[in-house]
């Protein structure tokens, strides 16, 4: 497999299990950054009543084609070229959009962006789910992740890990509220907001 993440391997059985209490069994999923493909061939097999979409940048999207080529899985779409600097929505309402560890590899605008495609996206009662690590009142949860943080800066200044109450407060001007926030493994979130 082309681009393959242990960070993936490592995280997609703790995040199926989240979501297995939340997906509807005939659920619609967007994952934006798809990455490799990994998690997309894991919930699809998790879910098999699922319909799963990925999506990557364009010069991800053939990595990700080549990848998902390797494993039958007939509810997994083609995947979807999406650049957050310049996408609209324009498919049916969705039943979640889901990102992994993408909020502090882009920019903060960027990110922003991704929480209202997600509003612009979702059916009624939708889901927003947001895997990651995020900073609490300003603060690191962890030295691990301050060092995480300065490593990303170091790769990109606009990179990095974001507020909580940031993102939160961006979802609500989108009209989406958060429902849960999940403590997960190597010091991570999932934060799910639900659309009104």
């Amino acid at each position: 497999m082309q681009g393959y993440s242990q960070a993936a391997e490592n995280n997609k059985a703790p995040i199926a299990d989240i979501m297995g209490k939340h997906l509807p069994p005939d659920a619609s999923v967007l994952e934006i950054g798809s990455g490799a493909g990994q998690h997309a061939l894991h919930m699809s097999h998790a879910f098999p009543g699922i319909t799963w979409l990925p999506s990557e940048r364009e010069a991800v999207v053939p990595i990700l084609k080549a990848n998902l080529a390797l494993y039958e899985s007939n509810n997994i779409q083609p995947p979807l070229v999406l650049d957050l600097t310049d996408f609209t929505w324009s498919g049916d309402p969705v039943d979640a959009i889901y990102a992994a560890n993408v909020m502090h590899i882009v920019s903060e605008p960027l990110g922003e962006r991704l929480v209202q495609l997600a509003a612009d996206a979702l059916k009624s009662s939708g889901l927003l789910m947001l895997y990651g690590p995020y900073k609490y009142n300003g603060q690191f949860t962890t030295e691990s992740n301050a060092t995480f943080d300065q490593w990303l800066k170091d790769r990109d200044p606009a990179s990095g890990i974001r507020d909580f109450e940031a993102v939160v407060a961006t979802a609500q001007c989108t009209g989406l509220t958060l429902t849960q926030d999940y403590a997960m493994p190597a010091n991570n979130q999932m934060l799910i907001f639900e659309r009104a």
